[in-house]
């Protein structure tokens, strides 16, 4: 469904040119759910902006489904693809009610029983019809990024692309939503790329990860792999370090020090 080979972004400076992406190659199958992990400033975002084509590309090919990106995007691509974005505080317009929200992209397809498919939609991500006319600001986060999750699969997208939906929210809620999407997942048959910095939120939907840093792509494995800790980069295992947090024993003898 997805086939990248050599993308790369590149962005104008005073000083230069900086390439926020080098030579990133991967493939995701129609129906897979497949992760791009690393720290902030890696390029993981600058990927996900690229395929939409929000972000021009210096070099490389493209391919989702029978799109090309880089070529002239029509409105069959902007219904095949959507995209949820990671603060969901910003990606909604506060002056647009709930129902406001989810009619345009219909209005904008031409896409009819709006009315029908609105209230689908909510009931589809976990909100009643009592959400329909309020605000953004009279929502909380999780709510709000229910109401993002909504906008992009109304109109019946075939790639959902995620970029780090849950980062924002609390932990309680962060479960939500994943439960959330991996539901949408196997009753939709939706292929996915779930951005993230955090391996255990991509351990629980995606069946593939690539890990990047600076930009690089470094190492791309199973998710079985990655739990069994079988992974070849120095950077992974930091990575894999970091997401373990910290260990009991330790907690605890710092509390008897603390105690003593």
């Amino acid at each position: 469904m997805i086939d990248v080979h050599d993308m790369t972004v590149r962005f104008k400076t005073k000083t230069g040119y900086f390439e926020a992406v080098r030579d990133a190659s991967f493939r995701v199958g129609e129906g897979e759910v497949f992760g791009l992990v690393g720290e902030s400033g890696s390029g993981k975002s600058t990927i996900l902006r690229a395929l939409t084509g929000l972000t021009p590309t210096a070099r490389g090919q493209m391919k989702i489904g029978s799109h090309v990106p880089g070529e002239k995007i029509d409105r069959s691509f902007r219904r095949d693809v959507q995209m949820v974005f990671q603060d969901p505080y910003g990606s909604l317009h506060p002056r647009f009610t709930v129902d406001q929200t989810l009619r345009e992209p219909l209005a904008i397809n031409r896409i009819d029983r709006q009315d029908d498919r609105i209230v689908e939609a909510l009931r589809e991500v976990g909100l009643g019809p009592a959400f329909r006319f309020r605000y953004p600001h009279q929502l909380s986060g999780g709510q709000r990024q229910r109401v993002a999750i909504a906008r992009a699969l109304i109109v019946a997208p075939r790639v959902l692309l995620l970029d780090e939906p849950t980062s924002a929210l609390d932990v309680s809620v962060q479960a939500e939503i994943l439960n959330l999407l991996r539901r949408l997942h196997v009753e939709r048959k939706l292929t996915m790329i779930l951005v993230s910095h955090n391996l255990a939120v991509i351990g629980f939907l995606c069946s593939r990860v690539a890990v990047m840093r600076n930009g690089e792509i470094v190492e791309e494995l199973g998710i079985d792999a990655v739990r069994a800790q079988q992974v070849q980069h120095d950077y992974t295992r930091s990575l894999l370090l970091a997401t373990g947090g910290y260990q009991r024993k330790v907690v605890d003898v710092i509390g008897v020090d603390a105690a003593l």
